[in-house]
């Protein structure tokens, strides 16, 4: 963002360029989308658009980390009371995952990853190494498990791989959801095993 809205109006312009993207993307291809356009879909003028950011790019970037920061805090809540089995907590993860996409439609279903890594991202800094990482630590901290370099890539890559198949819950049938989301489920469990398991 080229400045943080310090009064509610602009706290509210922000609010409502970011809305007016996530309802364009869910609509329109990433290239077919113009500040223009997301400035007439917020109802506001596009030299206000200017004062916030400075073109789309930011604003998906700021988008996807709303998002982002969204579930986070999810989980982080979800992690006071987590289980003692961290196989459970796995579970628990997913479930806030799916709880929110059910309360909200359009969680989700944006695909800020692919977004990010074709138009935005540096790969060292993207939104998902964010997942793993804030994730990572909540449980190390939960299951008293030091953070060595095997454990983040472990994370990394259960978020990678998790990621990827609930965007596919989100292209299959609605019969095929849970099953789908069940082999995440499988695959994240898979790859922290190692990285999680006492020995």
């Amino acid at each position: 963002m080229r400045r943080q809205p310090v009064q509610a109006r602009g706290a509210a312009t922000v609010t409502a360029i970011l809305d007016a993207c996530q309802a364009l993307l869910n609509e329109r291809d990433y290239d077919s989308i113009t500040t223009a356009r997301i400035a007439e879909s917020a109802g506001i003028p596009i030299g206000s658009f200017y004062q916030y950011f400075p073109d789309k790019r930011s604003v998906v970037r700021a988008l996807a980390l709303r998002c982002t920061d969204k579930f986070l805090t999810e989980v982080d809540e979800y992690f006071e009371t987590a289980p003692d089995d961290w196989r459970q907590a796995v579970a628990g993860v997913l479930a806030v995952h799916e709880r929110m996409r059910k309360q909200d439609a359009n969680f989700g279903r944006v695909r800020f990853a692919e977004v990010l890594d074709n138009h935005l991202e540096d790969p060292e800094s993207d939104h998902r190494r964010l997942v793993a990482d804030r994730i990572g630590a909540l449980f190390a901290s939960r299951y008293k498990v030091r953070k060595g370099a095997g454990y983040r890539l472990a994370f990394l890559a259960a978020v990678e791989s998790g990621g990827s198949l609930l965007q596919m819950a989100d292209r299959v049938p609605s019969r095929q959801r849970r099953q789908v989301v069940a082999t995440a489920q499988e695959v994240i469990t898979t790859l922290l095993a190692k990285a999680l398991e006492k020995s």
